[in-house]
């Protein structure tokens, strides 16, 4: 019979060998299961912005004076309203940089005014609420992913910087059913699930 010591020195040999083998599967299982989930995942993987797309967004965010009680973010495309609805917005992002980069704020945002962007029935949401112009036709095809880094990047800082909670940025068609706007295409889901929240 083999003494204690050699037993304990035994089992603690086996008890390792079991406790590799467990997590070693454990390991695999979560690592095919990640992998399952990035292959159903049904949107394109839009990032949020680079550090290439934020120095190429060239508008200068600490220099803002905010002095309007902003209360909600609307994202509109341009193909999906007026002609002259990236002027009735605050921001424009165009689908590739121009000399003023992906972002440009319109005369409404230096001045604070209010925009005439959104129509909701029986509400003024236009007195308060921000107006994101993307440059482009996204019925068929969604926004090329700097342009939808560039929007994710400004509306962080709107949010920050206006504390404007995600349930208080909207999509065009969701306040307005007769609206298709910003696109069919447009990752909505994607934009929803990478909106700022404060930890």
């Amino acid at each position: 019979m083999l003494a204690p010591a050699v037993l304990a020195r035994h089992g603690m040999a086996i008890m390792t060998a079991r406790t590799t083998r467990v997590l070693g599967t454990l390991l695999i299982a979560m690592t095919a299961g990640s992998l399952l989930l990035v292959a159903m995942e049904s949107e394109p993987p839009h990032m949020a912005a680079t550090g290439a797309v934020i120095a190429r967004l060239q508008y200068n965010a600490s220099n803002w004076t905010v002095s309007r009680p902003w209360q909600r973010i609307v994202v509109h495309a341009s193909a999906g309203g007026p002609d002259r609805l990236p002027q009735r917005c605050h921001f424009i992002i165009h689908a590739s940089p121009s000399g003023n980069g992906w972002v440009t704020p319109t005369p409404l945002w230096d001045r604070q005014e209010p925009g005439q962007h959104v129509y909701v029935p029986g509400q003024n949401f236009n007195s308060d609420s921000i107006g994101i112009c993307l440059v482009g036709d996204f019925k068929d095809h969604g926004p090329g992913e700097p342009q939808f880094a560039a929007l994710m990047t400004l509306v962080h800082e709107l949010q920050r910087r206006c504390d404007i909670p995600p349930e208080c940025v909207y999509l065009n068609s969701e306040l307005n059913p007769d609206s298709a706007s910003p696109g069919a295409a447009f990752p909505a889901a994607t934009f929803n699930r990478h909106l700022y929240r404060p930890q």
